[in-house]
């Protein structure tokens, strides 16, 4: 907020991540999932880093690897969430509770050279996604995602 914002009592708009920030204990893994696709189509930074586990965000993070990510998605819509116990993914340590899912999703990717991503595919797709939590109460956070 901007000096005069602060002196008159003028408020911000609360910003996306900090909305989800606020609420993000109460989701349920799949919300997390697709509160994660949103993030990813406004270009959000701080929202999509909320959705991810430390260990994750540090990994994706990366000035390389979110910018070519952010540019080249155009638009990204969650169209199924399904648990998948028996999907090979492994366990992450430090987690007490942990569920896989199914996540079938379509992506949109900007034209051209705005696209900076190559391991991208548009169209509709699905990757297994690992979520967890240390312990009930604390919020679902996506740790791992693939096939």
């Amino acid at each position: 907020m901007d000096l005069l914002g602060r002196l008159f009592g003028r408020r911000q708009p609360e910003s996306p991540a900090a909305a989800w920030l606020r609420r993000r204990a109460q989701a349920e893994p799949a919300e997390v999932v697709v509160e994660h696709f949103r993030a990813i189509e406004a270009h959000d930074l701080e929202w999509i880093l909320a959705t991810l586990t430390p260990e994750r965000a540090r990994l994706y993070n990366s000035p390389s690897t979110f910018d070519r990510r952010r540019l080249s998605v155009k638009a990204a819509r969650v169209t199924r969430v399904a648990p998948a116990p028996d999907a090979p993914v492994a366990r992450v340590p430090g987690y007490a509770e942990q569920q896989v899912f199914r996540v079938e999703y379509e992506l949109e990717l900007a034209p051209g050279e705005a696209r900076r991503d190559p391991t991208l595919a548009e169209g509709p797709q699905w990757a297994y996604f690992l979520l967890v939590r240390e312990r009930a109460g604390e919020p679902w956070l996506i740790a791992d995602w693939g096939r």
